[in-house]
C-alpha cells in the first residue's frame, strides 16, 4: 500500500460560495428537476421508486423528466440501465446573466467588439474543472492532475475533474460560453487547461503547484490563472514562478484573503502572487470599494471585481462566490483579449499594457490597495489605423513606410520585439536588417519627450531572405549580423554557417575590421613573427598595422588565434573609425588602471558599446561573435546605435 504524503505546506482556496437553489420550487421540496436518459427505453418501476415524481416522459428519446433528491440522484446513476442523468438547465437559468464584474472591467467598450480570447491557452492551476458543464463545453481543450504526488494513485480517480467547485467557478469567470443561458465568461472563446492541484476540500501542497506549473510550461501556455495562496514563502516555488515567467507565461495570481495587514506589517498579500513574476490581483465590489477580506500591500498590481460574482460549479450547476480568487480570473480574461488583439506581445509587454490601461481608483498613482486599478479592455483601435507597408529584399534590408505615423505623431520610438531599436525616430522611412523569419515591430508614438506606451501601431514583417544556418531572426543580434552580412564583411564559414555564439579570434576581428574599412586582404607574410601567408588572416593583420590599428604584443607577435577581450574590441574599433577618447565614465569597473580605459569610454559613449545591468562593463570578459558584430555594426551604421 502506498504511504500517503503529508505536504510541508498547505494551499487552500479561499472563497466563500453563496450557493442558492435554482428555484424558489426547487427550495421548497428537497429535490431538483433533473433529465434522465436510459440505454434502451424508459423504466418507469425504477423511477417511480428512485424520484420524488415522474414530470414527463419524452417521445423520441428514452428520457424523462423527473424531480430527485441528492441521494435518489446517486442512486439511479448507478442502475446500469441509465446512460446518463444531469439536473435540469432550463431550471436553473432560464437566460445569460453575466455577473457585474463583466460591465465593470469595460466589456461594453471592447475594441473591436469581436474579441473572444481565440487561441489563446489559459491555464487554470486549481481544484480542476468540470469540463462537462453545458457553460464550459468545448472550452477545455486539456489538463492534468498533481495530486497523485499526495495521495498516489488515489489522488486523481477522475483526472482534472473538479470535485470541490473552486476551479469551475474560476473557469466560467474567464471563459464561460456566450449562449442562451448561465452566463459569460470575459473571453468565451479562450482554451482552458485544468491544472488540478488541490483535492475535494481545496487542499494541496507546494508540490502539487510546483508540477502543475511545471506542467503548464511544457504546455507552453499564455496565462496562468493561480487563484490559490500559501502564507509561507517557499524557495523552490519563486523559482518555478520565475522559470514560467521567463518560459513567456503571464502569471495572475490572487492576492489572498486576509484581510488589511497586522499591525507592525506593510503587506498581508500571500503567495505566489506576492513574487515578482505574478500579477498580484486585490478584490473590490460593485461600488468599487475594497473588498473587506482582500489582501493588502505594495505587491498588489491590479483591482478587480471579486465580490459575490455569480459563475458555473460542478454539476451543470451555478452558484455565488466571493474572495480574490474570483478577482484573479478577470485579470486572467481581460489579458486574453489583449493577447488575442496583440498576438505578437510578450507577457512583459502585456502586464505593461494591463497597468497602463487600468482604471485608477483610490490615491493617485498605484497604491497597496488597488494596485495601478481596476483591471480594463484595451480601448485603442486597432493600430490606431495606421499602416505601415514595408518592403525587404534579398539581403535582407527591410524598409518600413513610416509617413502615416510621422505625419500623425511626429516622433516615435521602434522596438523589435523587446529591444529598442529606433529611439526618437522622425523620418517617414525606417530601415531594418533581418535574416530569413518572422519579426514583430512596435512604433511607439513619443509626445512631448515621453513615449506613450499603450498607443502603439504594430507590424509583423515577413523576410524571406538571407536563409542562414545557424541565424535566427527572432535573435537580438540578428540585425546586426545581418547588416554587415549585407555589407559583405560577415560572409560566414564555408559551412555556411556565421557561428554567432562562438567566441571571436584576433584574427577573426582583423578581418572584420579590414573588411569594414576596404583594407587590402591578400594573404601574405607580416611585421608579426607568428603571421605567416599561411595565416588566412595575415593580409588584414598587416593592413591594419600598418594604418597604426593595431600594434600587436611587445614580444612581436600579434597571436591571431588568441580569444577578443572587451576591452580589446574597444581599442580596436575606436582606432579604427576614430571615435572619441573620453577619460571619465559611468561604468563601475573601468578606471584609469586599465589599459585602454580611454577607448572603453569613448564606445560606451558613443553608444557603440555599453555595460552590463550591474553597470559594469568586464573588460577582460572575451567576446563571442555576435556581440562583436554588434558594436562594429554600430560603428559603421550610427542608425544601429
Amino acid at each position: 500500500m502506498n504511504a500517503i504524503k503529508l505536504p510541508a505546506f498547505v494551499f487552500t482556496a479561499f472563497f466563500l460560495f453563496f450557493h442558492t437553489p435554482s428555484s424558489p420550487e426547487a427550495a421548497a421540496m428537497d429535490g431538483r428537476q433533473a433529465v434522465i436518459m436510459f440505454k434502451d427505453e424508459v423504466d418507469k418501476e425504477l423511477l417511480e421508486q428512485f424520484s420524488q415524481s415522474v414530470d414527463y416522459i419524452f417521445q423520441e428519446i428514452p428520457a424523462a423528466s423527473i424531480t430527485v433528491s441528492e441521494t435518489q440522484k446517486k442512486a439511479l446513476q448507478m442502475s446500469p440501465e441509465v446512460e446518463s442523468l444531469s439536473y435540469d438547465m432550463p431550471v436553473q437559468s432560464s437566460a445569460q446573466s453575466p455577473s457585474y464584474g463583466y460591465e465593470k472591467v469595460g466589456m461594453k467598450n471592447l475594441v473591436p467588439s469581436t474579441l473572444t480570447g481565440a487561441g489563446v491557452k489559459i491555464g487554470v492551476l486549481d481544484s480542476g474543472i468540470d469540463a462537462k458543464h453545458p457553460d464550459l463545453q468545448k472550452r477545455v481543450v486539456g489538463g492534468t492532475c498533481t495530486m497523485d504526488i499526495i495521495y498516489g494513485e488515489a489522488g486523481c480517480p477522475n483526472s482534472y475533474y473538479d470535485d470541490a467547485g473552486h476551479g469551475t467557478h474560476v473557469a466560467g469567470i474567464i471563459a464561460a460560453n456566450n449562449n442562451t443561458f448561465g452566463t459569460i465568461g470575459v473571453a468565451p472563446s479562450a482554451s482552458l487547461y485544468a491544472i488540478k492541484v488541490l483535492d475535494e476540500y481545496g487542499e494541496g501542497s507546494t508540490s502539487t503547484l510546483i508540477a502543475g506549473v511545471e506542467w503548464a510550461i511544457k504546455q507552453k501556455l499564455n496565462i496562468l490563472n493561480i487563484s490559490i495562496t500559501s502564507p509561507i514563502y517557499d524557495p523552490a516555488m519563486e523559482e518555478v514562478m520565475k522559470k514560467a515567467y521567463s518560459a513567456g507565461i503571464l502569471i495572475v495570481g490572487a492576492a489572498g484573503n486576509t484581510g488589511a495587514p497586522v499591525s507592525g506589517s506593510d503587506s498581508s498579500v500571500e503567495y505566489p502572487a506576492k513574487f515578482e513574476s505574478v500579477i498580484a490581483v486585490s478584490s473590490i465590489d460593485q461600488y468599487d470599494k475594497i473588498d473587506r477580506q482582500s489582501s493588502l500591500g505594495k505587491e498588489i498590481e491590479l483591482a478587480a471585481p471579486g465580490v459575490k460574482i455569480y459563475s458555473t460549479y460542478p454539476d451543470s450547476d451555478y452558484t455565488t462566490s466571493s474572495g480574490t480568487s474570483m478577482a484573479a480570473p478577470y485579470v486572467s480574461g481581460i489579458a486574453a483579449l489583449y493577447k488575442e488583439k496583440y498576438p505578437e506581445m510578450t507577457n512583459k509587454q502585456l502586464r505593461a499594457l494591463l497597468q497602463k490601461n487600468a482604471k485608477d481608483l483610490g490615491a493617485a498613482g498605484r497604491d497597496r490597495y488597488f494596485g495601478f486599478g481596476l483591471v480594463q479592455v484595451d480601448k485603442n483601435p486597432v493600430n490606431h489605423d495606421i499602416e505601415l507597408p514595408y518592403t525587404t529584399d534579398s539581403k535582407g534590408k527591410l524598409t518600413v513606410d513610416t509617413s502615416d505615423l510621422a505625419d500623425r505623431f511626429g516622433t516615435y520610438n521602434v522596438y523589435r520585439e523587446d529591444h529598442l531599436v529606433g529611439k526618437n525616430e522622425t523620418a517617414a522611412e525606417w530601415t531594418d536588417y533581418a535574416s530569413a523569419g518572422t519579426i514583430n515591430y512596435y512604433f511607439h508614438p513619443v509626445v512631448n519627450g515621453v513615449e506613450d506606451e499603450t498607443s502603439f501601431t504594430t507590424l509583423k514583417a515577413e523576410v524571406a531572405s538571407p536563409k542562414i544556418k545557424d541565424l535566427l531572426a527572432s535573435k537580438w543580434y540578428d540585425r546586426y549580423i545581418t547588416y554587415l552580412n549585407y555589407q559583405g564583411i560577415m560572409t560566414g564559414f564555408e559551412d555556411g554557417t556565421i557561428r554567432p555564439e562562438s567566441n571571436i579570434t584576433r584574427g577573426e576581428a582583423a578581418i572584420l575590421i579590414g573588411k569594414s574599412l576596404g583594407l587590402n586582404g591578400t594573404a601574405r607574410n607580416t611585421s608579426f613573427k607568428d603571421v605567416t601567408v599561411n595565416v588566412s588572416s595575415s593580409g588584414y593583420i598587416q593592413s591594419l598595422a600598418d594604418a597604426g590599428i593595431t600594434n600587436g604584443f611587445t614580444d612581436g607577435t600579434f597571436r591571431p588565434g588568441q580569444l577578443v577581450t572587451r576591452a580589446e574590441m574597444a581599442i580596436l574599433i575606436s582606432k579604427a573609425y576614430e571615435i572619441n577618447t573620453a577619460s571619465t565614465s559611468q561604468l563601475k569597473d573601468i578606471t584609469a588602471k586599465i589599459t585602454g580605459y580611454q577607448y572603453i569610454n569613448g564606445v560606451a559613449a558613443a553608444g557603440i558599446a555599453g555595460g552590463y545591468e550591474d553597470g559594469t562593463f568586464r573588460p577582460h570578459t572575451h567576446m563571442n561573435r555576435a556581440q562583436f558584430a554588434t558594436f562594429l555594426a554600430r560603428a559603421i551604421n550610427s542608425e544601429l546605435r
